[in-house]
C-alpha cells in the first residue's frame, strides 16, 4: 500500500508553536485519510474528476471525525511519546545551572530565563524574543543559533542555552557591572553604550519602567552587592 503526504501548511516555528494534540491529531486524519483513499483506489479508478473531488472531499471529512473521536490510538501514542521525553522545568534550571558553573558565571543567572519565560521553551514576545531565554532573532544568530523559516533553535533550551551565555560573557566584557549587563540585556546593548553604564547607575530614572522593574526584580532576587561588583 501507497501512502502519500501533502507538505504541511505550516512552517517549523508554527509547529513548536502548536500544541502537540493537535499536531497529532493532524497527522492521523492525514494517515486515515491516505488509507481509506488507497482503499477506495479500484473503485475511484472508474469515477470521474468531480465525483473523485467530492469522495476526496468526503474522506477528509470522515477522516478528521475519526481522529478527533479517537482514531485509532496514533495521536494518543504520539503525544504521550512527547510528553514523556519532554524535559521538565527542573531539569533545564539545572542545565543552565550547570552551563553557567562551566563557563564560570555566577548560578544567579539562571534567573534571567525564569523572569523572562518561566522556562518555557515555546515563549515569544510581541517584539519577536523566544525561547526561555527570550533572544531576539538577529541576537541569537550572531551567537551561533540557526533562526529561519524552517528552523529556530531559540526553541531548544540547551543550544540557547550555549548562546545566551555566550551572549552574556559578551556583554560583561563591554560592562563593568552585572546590573549594567542586564540592563543591556533587556534594553540593548547600544542603549546602555548611547547613555553609559555609571550615567544610567546614578541615574536609574533614565531606563523604561520595564526595564526599571525587570533591574528591581533582580535587585530584590539576588541583591545589589552582586550585581554592582564587577
Amino acid at each position: 500500500m501507497r501512502v502519500y503526504f501533502s507538505n504541511p501548511s505550516y512552517n517549523y516555528r508554527d509547529l513548536m508553536k502548536k500544541d502537540v494534540k493537535e499536531v497529532a491529531k493532524e497527522f492521523e486524519a492525514i494517515m486515515i485519510k491516505q488509507i481509506l483513499k488507497e482503499a477506495y483506489r479500484p473503485i475511484l479508478r472508474k469515477k470521474s474528476f468531480y465525483q473523485k473531488m467530492y469522495y476526496d472531499m468526503f474522506l477528509e471529512g470522515v477522516s478528521k471525525r475519526l481522529a478527533e473521536g479517537g482514531g485509532v490510538g496514533l495521536a494518543r501514542f504520539i503525544v504521550e511519546s512527547y510528553e514523556k521525553n519532554q524535559p521538565n522545568k527542573e531539569s533545564v534550571k539545572e542545565h543552565v545551572r550547570s552551563v553557567l558553573r562551566r563557563e564560570g558565571l555566577p548560578e544567579w543567572l539562571a534567573l534571567i530565563p525564569e523572569i523572562e519565560s518561566n522556562y518555557d521553551p515555546k515563549a515569544v514576545s510581541k517584539k519577536g524574543a523566544a525561547g526561555i531565554w527570550q533572544l531576539m532573532p538577529n541576537t541569537a544568530r550572531a551567537f551561533g543559533l540557526r533562526v529561519d523559516g524552517s528552523v529556530d533553535e531559540r526553541l531548544d533550551p540547551v543550544k540557547s542555552t550555549e548562546a545566551a551565555v555566550r551572549y552574556l560573557k559578551y556583554l560583561k566584557s563591554k560592562f563593568k557591572s552585572w546590573l549594567a549587563v542586564l540592563i543591556a540585556y533587556n534594553w540593548g546593548e547600544g542603549n546602555v553604550l548611547k547613555h553609559g553604564e555609571e550615567e544610567l547607575l546614578r541615574n536609574p530614572q533614565k531606563l523604561p519602567l520595564e526595564t526599571r522593574n525587570y533591574v528591581k526584580r533582580f535587585l530584590d532576587l539576588v541583591g545589589s552587592d552582586n550585581l554592582i561588583s564587577s
